[in-house]
């Protein structure tokens, strides 16, 4: 690990700029907020609150605690969808029970008011904007939307639902919080009327009686999202029924599963139809049995990661006849130890991905000159990447030059993460002049051939403070970030 000789002093606060500019507040924001003062006028007026001020008003008010109002527009909400992110300030157990107060009224009510177009509540979702009405696209961008349209329900979900609330639920060391508690008791006492969909299901610990009471709730075939981290093997055992039913799952995040699991145990893991993507961070089960564990995927992915793992040689070697995942979009190896491996593999798997891999990250994975040489025919192959990431791998500065002639004929790269040289460290030390000299030289090899968008070259991190060295193609210097 490269120290710098001496890790730079914090900045001084008295250089800081601490001047902050505050803009007045809008005559149309004073006027929501003094109206709100007044919950019962506030109340009063929203039958004659212009659609375009619905979203602006349930923010001010939802963020001011002003629960009665929220629950008061609920069922006069006048488009389909009701979005609340995770971003918006008091997102809490009352400020839920207020929201959902407001669609029980809506529930209950045998004549509705011809304005309220509600169908959906999206509560606590990432992937959605702060508040406002979205489309249904999973993960697209929010826009406003007025055309009221059915409720989708998930396939085998039973009776057509009325309503439905969207969420992501977080088992957090065997508990859920106190709003998901609230949120799945009360969608139980109203399972006829109310479609409960999960997109993502962290689970991180292991509590039986949960798990179970989410799984009585909510509908498998909602989850597209699943991540299991610091499990044990019971609990992937007994975890395996639940899975088995998440017949439209997208992405797959395992961290953290340090036990070995036995070649009857991996078997056991179930198969997903839908996968789109598996990220993989510390488990250490994966180490010879890669070829085992993607007997999972019965489509082809997307996206793989495997991020601070063993691999093997037999991995490796198995890459390039694994046929589902010959489409990859994205591909990460980091932080893994790759130096004493043969990366003949790699590169067959390069060469077959080549048409369609987007993303390539192979950081800190102690490749060294000799095994960057063997993988550069098939990266200059990759005619579609539009960024890659090579920090923190052990290249001279001849090699460097030759991986950069080869990425110089990748004219769509938009971001480009190169290591220093090898070069520019002495007995531990880094040295940044020698980057700086080095760097306008290294450039120039992919100007020749296009222009570069968004390039830059890291040192390694300093030991004692752990920060780095980088330059980049907008300054052209040597900046020390943390």
């Amino acid at each position: 690990m490269a120290i710098c000789p001496q890790c730079p002093d914090q900045v001084d606060s008295s250089e800081e700029d601490t001047m902050k500019v505050y803009s007045p507040l809008t005559l149309e924001k004073l006027a929501r907020q003094r109206l709100l003062r007044e919950e019962a006028l506030a109340i009063s007026a929203l039958k004659d609150l212009p659609n375009i001020l619905f979203p602006v008003m349930f923010e001010e008010a939802f963020t001011n605690g002003h629960t009665k109002v929220l629950t008061a527009m609920i069922p006069v909400w006048p488009y389909p969808y009701l979005s609340v992110g995770r971003m918006i300030k008091n997102l809490n157990l009352e400020t839920l029970k207020a929201v959902l107060e407001g669609l029980d009224i809506l529930i209950a009510q045998k004549v509705r008011s011809s304005r309220c177009k509600l169908r959906e509540i999206i509560w606590r979702n990432r992937y959605h904007d702060v508040f406002g009405i979205c489309t249904r696209s999973y993960g697209g961008l929010p826009r406003f939307m007025t055309q009221k349209q059915p409720v989708q329900n998930s396939p085998g979900c039973g009776v057509k639902k009325e309503f439905k609330v969207t969420t992501q639920l977080e088992l957090m060391m065997g508990r859920l919080d106190e709003s998901a508690t609230y949120l799945l008791q009360w969608a139980q006492q109203r399972k006829d009327s109310i479609h409960l969909c999960c997109r993502k299901l962290k689970i991180q610990g292991l509590a039986k009686a949960t798990v179970i009471e989410i799984f009585n709730v909510l509908h498998a075939d909602c989850v597209r999202d699943l991540e299991l981290l610091r499990l044990r093997i019971e609990d992937l055992a007994f975890l395996n029924p639940y899975l088995r039913q998440l017949n439209n799952l997208l992405h797959l995040t395992l961290n953290h599963i340090t036990d070995t699991l036995s070649d009857s145990e991996i078997s056991q893991l179930p198969t997903f139809q839908c996968l789109k993507s598996i990220s993989v961070t510390t488990v250490s089960f994966i180490c010879g049995n890669l070829k085992r564990f993607f007997r999972c995927l019965k489509k082809p992915l997307d996206s793989l990661s495997i991020t601070d793992c063993v691999l093997s040689q037999s991995d490796l070697d198995f890459l390039p006849y694994c046929l589902n995942i010959f489409e990859l979009k994205s591909l990460k190896l980091a932080y893994i130890s790759l130096c004493y491996l043969h990366l003949e593999p790699l590169r067959f798997f390069l060469d077959r991905v080549g048409h369609s891999l987007e993303y390539l990250e192979l950081k800190t994975c102690g490749i060294q000159d000799s095994q960057i040489n063997i993988l550069l025919p098939a990266i200059s192959q990759c005619f579609h990447l539009r960024a890659v990431s090579f920090c923190d791998n052990d290249f001279s500065l001849l090699f460097l030059k030759e991986l950069l002639h080869h990425t110089a004929q990748l004219s769509q790269l938009e971001r480009e993460i190169y290591p220093a040289p090898l070069e520019c460290y002495e007995r531990g030390v880094i040295h940044t002049h020698r980057l700086e000299n080095f760097c306008p030289e290294l450039l120039d090899i992919l100007r020749a051939k296009r222009k570069p968008k968004e390039v830059t070259f890291e040192t390694t991190r300093c030991s004692k403070c752990t920060g780095y060295y980088i330059y980049d193609l907008e300054t052209q210097s040597c900046i020390f970030e943390i």
